[in-house]
């Protein structure tokens, strides 16, 4: 005899099962650390180890990334749409080096741990040369806004590229025969 109730039951139960293992799968490397968003504009992110008993808070805070890029966190606030952020993924093609794709903040769509990726994507777009980074950090050349040093060589993070990815003017990254010495 055809008993649904009976279907539906187990049907249930192996829901809740399944939904258990992915839950513990996706918690299993903690503890991890995370970029824990400060809402201070000039300290925006900050590198916090977090546990099993934190994760709950964490992952659903606004801002939070996870986990921590390679590089170090952001050292701008990021413009997170819906939980996403546009980033510059490094292709490793030696005919289009950058792609613009917009990924998850959690977790980054495992873009986190990949060397080359500039979390987030300049205002501009993304370069469409290769990008020299040591270490996380890339030489850039900074509009000064004076005429007698118009640029100024500084190097910095590559995630969030230390708000430089909005600056106008700016060159990212310096040139191989360095910063200009006139003004643009």
């Amino acid at each position: 005899m055809y008993q649904p109730e009976k279907i539906t039951f187990k049907l249930l139960a192996a829901a809740q099962i399944l939904a258990l293992t992915l839950l513990s799968a996706c918690t299993w490397n903690l503890p991890t650390t995370v970029c824990h968003a400060t809402g201070d504009p000039a300290n925006p992110y900050e590198a916090m180890t977090i546990d099993r008993t934190q994760w709950n808070e964490h992952q659903m805070h606004p801002g939070d990334i996870n986990p921590v890029p390679v590089g170090g966190c952001p050292t701008t606030v990021l413009d997170i749409i819906d939980g996403k952020i546009t980033i510059c993924h490094a292709t490793g093609s030696e005919t289009k080096y950058y792609e613009e794709i917009t990924v998850s903040v959690n977790g980054l769509d495992g873009h986190g741990k990949h060397p080359g990726d500039i979390i987030p994507a300049p205002e501009s777009g993304c370069p469409t040369s290769p990008l020299p980074i040591t270490e996380g950090k890339i030489t850039i050349c900074h509009l000064t806004g004076s005429d007698g040093n118009p640029y100024q060589e500084i190097t910095v993070s590559v995630n969030g590229l230390n708000g430089h990815g909005k600056h106008a003017g700016d060159i990212i990254p310096v040139p191989a025969d360095g910063c200009p010495t006139t003004s643009p």
